[in-house]
């Protein structure tokens, strides 16, 4: 017993004890983290990356990944070209194999994201202060430089390790601003070509687009939620996710060349079954289907552009997804589908993801930077086993926390009417989306068949394909009729 069922606090910490995550550091880790970064110094030969790198992040992060800087390639060979400098904040210099630190942040897998605080992998001295690339201040980093044409295309990469100082921390909407100006003279200019050179690059543009919202709430001071909505993506969210994966790219690569085992990242295609229930909401939907050998990332893009109207496309988006397989960590790099990429690996979270912080260590080991440590080969198998799972209670106990948020605020709204769209169905219930806030709840069909005789109009053309004419797809008016936020779940009628 730790609170009140009513206070909304009390959401995230029942999802974290539901998904068995690990809240609290033991005090060894704490001490150890502590130790390390009291005790952490930069001598005077250290190698410098004398670049202004900027960071882009959402408005109240603390775990600073990533930090970017982007300049006109000068040689007479590449007319247009840039130079892409992607700096990761350098973990495996301070996390070591075997540590104590390094066994906990195995059995965490990556931080947790709730809507009102962080489950980190690391503990703050080291996830927030130490490694995190704030301005101002020389901080570890391994960088890798990228030479681009004017098309978009890879040329060459290398791969540096030494000291960064960031020279400003920006949050995505304030960098929005800077990508937005017209002025032909400005700091941020390679910024922007980089950002139309990226959109056409055929490394990047046939991954599969699927443009999905992520679902926010605001949080009131005192912990309830006043607003549930759509987080559109801006170019500087673009920008960044294809700088990222041109990063991983570039990592795989690497290691591919080499002997040195890394952990991929595998996304595999649809199955069988998955294809004919998507043709099956095609059909429904007036929308061309797609052929079993036919599907690729670039089918399904084209699929989803060729709906005009945007709840439709939203709705295709969603089911798209929902059909995919989920990725997952791997021995054998196997291909990503939805990047549309023959390998792939993830490099550039290794504060926050376990998977990123090995691949920092075979890199390191691939290119002989930490002979110290080249002997200590980890048990990949079981490291793929482990994070896997913990991204699976992870994914599990955000989603259930978003639940209980979404269900916390809808309840200020019961028996009002929202239009809403059909997103899916049981044997015993439809699933509604509303159109005004991003909120799923559940409307039993035995009630539907109660009223639906002085309520609702049949579609008797899809009658026989479809319960009482509710397919996927389909719009409907629906009533709040019950929300309860201590398990997250919302009932409407009609």
């Amino acid at each position: 017993i730790f609170g009140s069922i009513d206070c909304p606090s009390s959401y995230s910490k029942i999802a974290a004890i539901e998904w068995n995550l690990r809240e609290v550091f033991p005090r060894k880790i704490i001490n150890e983290a502590k130790e390390i970064f009291e005790n952490y110094k930069i001598s005077k030969n250290e190698c410098r990356i004398a670049k202004p790198f900027i960071t882009k992040d959402p408005e109240d992060a603390k775990d600073l990944d990533d930090a970017i800087y982007i300049e006109k390639d000068t040689s007479e060979n590449n007319p247009g070209g840039l130079y892409l400098y992607i700096a990761i904040a350098d973990v495996s210099f301070f996390v070591k194999p075997g540590s104590i630190i390094d066994e906990e942040a195995l059995k965490r897998g990556n931080s947790t994201y709730f809507p009102d605080k962080v489950i980190p992998m690391l503990p703050e001295d080291l996830s927030n202060s130490l490694c995190s690339l704030s301005k101002s201040t020389p901080k570890r980093a391994i960088v890798v430089k990228i030479k681009l044409d004017c098309k978009g295309y890879k040329i060459k990469h290398k791969f540096m390790r030494g000291l960064i100082t960031v020279k400003q921390n920006y949050s995505y909407e304030k960098f929005e601003a800077y990508l937005l100006q017209e002025k032909r003279e400005d700091q941020f200019i390679e910024y922007k070509k980089a950002f139309d050179i990226l959109l056409r690059s055929p490394l990047l543009n046939n991954r599969l687009n699927l443009n999905l919202a992520e679902k926010k709430v605001t949080v009131s001071e005192d912990g309830y939620p006043i607003d549930l909505y759509e987080k559109t993506s801006l170019r500087s969210n673009y920008l960044i996710e294809m700088m990222m994966i041109l990063a991983n790219l570039c990592v795989s690569e690497t290691l591919t060349q080499t002997t040195t085992k890394y952990i991929s990242r595998e996304h595999k295609s649809p199955e069988k079954q998955a294809l004919k229930d998507l043709n099956m909401f095609i059909k429904y939907n007036e929308l061309p289907t797609i052929r079993e050998k036919q599907v690729t990332s670039h089918t399904l893009n084209q699929l989803i552009e060729s709906c005009r109207d945007p709840q439709k496309k939203k709705l295709t988006s969603n089911f798209v997804l929902r059909i995919l397989p989920k990725a997952k960590y791997s021995e054998k790099d196997q291909g990503h589908f939805g990047l549309n990429l023959p390998l792939y690996c993830h490099f550039t979270s290794p504060i926050r993801r376990y998977a990123d912080l090995t691949v920092h260590r075979s890199l390191a080991s691939a290119l002989e930077w930490d002979l110290a440590n080249q002997n200590l080969e980890q048990d990949q198998n079981v490291i793929c086993r482990n994070i896997n799972e913990s991204e699976k209670r992870s994914i599990g106990a955000e989603r259930d926390s978003m639940d209980r948020y979404s269900a916390s605020f809808i309840s200020n709204h019961i028996d009002e009417y929202f239009d809403g769209v059909v997103v899916g169905s049981s044997r015993f219930c439809v699933f509604i989306r509303l159109n005004k806030f991003p909120i799923e709840g559940v409307l039993l069909k035995r009630d539907l068949k109660i009223t639906s005789k002085k309520r609702f109009h049949l579609n008797h053309n899809k009658m026989k394909q479809t319960e009482l004419g509710l397919a996927t797809g389909h719009s409907i008016r629906v009533k709040v009729v019950s929300a309860l936020p201590f398990n997250g779940s919302i009932n409407f009628s009609i």
